[in-house]
């Protein structure tokens, strides 16, 4: 637990200027909210910033692992390290979800704000369990993607630096890579779309209220749809959180076995 906590700590302390950078971008997207909401005089496009936001923190995950494993792959700072890999990936994934947790909490606070002064904000918050019981359903649907997302992440780093080692392959080590990752949706969609795996994604489906926010800006009118029919599935859930496990160990793998660190 020790050496885990050196880690956790290293890593924050590595990517704390990328953390702020990140807060200033959260910030001035609510600035840009505020004023253009404040120029064409409608509320809801502010809603809909903040909505956006919320949303664009799915790649929230992804983006910080990728800036820190560049910055290990600059640094160096691997080199010869003693510990498991799974211990290095999890000190990673632990400090950039707790980045994350923060950031995405004060996008969803701006956000419910947002939603709670827009114009049609009687029609959103007289829904059936409201809108907080939607966001925060789509809150956690957003935290797994995020999660989904980071660890696949590792696991083509992983793939990248791995083929480093055999000489023939370091030259086209971005086509397999991308040949990889082609192959692998392939797959994906294919079991996807087979029948016992639809039967299995019906299983313990919660269903969300369907809204949208309206906004005009002169004579230009749009809506931004926040929720439409959107369903969240638990089995689903439950068979991205195996596949999560059996890449994050297969990145570990390579990590170890294969990558020069």
């Amino acid at each position: 637990m020790k050496v885990f906590k050196g880690l956790f700590y290293k890593e924050l302390k590595l990517t704390k200027n990328w953390f702020m950078v990140g807060i200033a971008l959260l910030i001035l997207g609510i600035i840009v909210g505020l004023g253009l909401t404040k120029y064409f005089n409608e509320p809801n496009i502010f809603a809909a910033i903040t909505v956006m936001i919320l949303v664009g923190h799915g790649l929230y995950l992804p983006a910080y692992l990728l800036t820190s494993l560049n910055i290990e792959g600059q640094t160096q700072l691997w080199l010869h390290n003693p510990n498991r890999g799974a211990v290095l990936f999890l000190a990673k994934l632990a400090a950039g979800f707790v980045l994350y947790a923060v950031s995405f909490f004060m996008a969803l606070v701006v956000a419910l704000w947002g939603l709670s002064h827009a114009v049609n904000a009687e029609s959103l918050f007289s829904l059936t369990g409201g809108p907080a019981l939607n966001i925060t359903l789509i809150g956690l649907g957003i935290t797994l993607g995020t999660i989904f997302l980071g660890v696949w992440v590792l696991f083509y780093w992983s793939l990248f630096h791995s083929l480093k080692k055999v000489p023939f392959l370091r030259s086209i080590r971005w086509p397999i890579v991308i040949g990889t990752w082609l192959l692998l949706t392939a797959i994906g969609n294919y079991v996807s779309n087979l029948p016992m795996y639809q039967k299995l994604k019906n299983i313990g489906v919660i269903k969300l209220n369907a809204y949208s926010i309206e906004f005009k800006a002169g004579k230009t009118s749009a809506s931004a749809g926040f929720v439409d029919n959107a369903e969240l599935s638990i089995m689903n859930g439950i068979i991205y959180t195996v596949i999560i496990f059996a890449v994050f160990y297969a990145a570990v793998w390579l990590l170890e076995r294969k990558v020069e660190v």
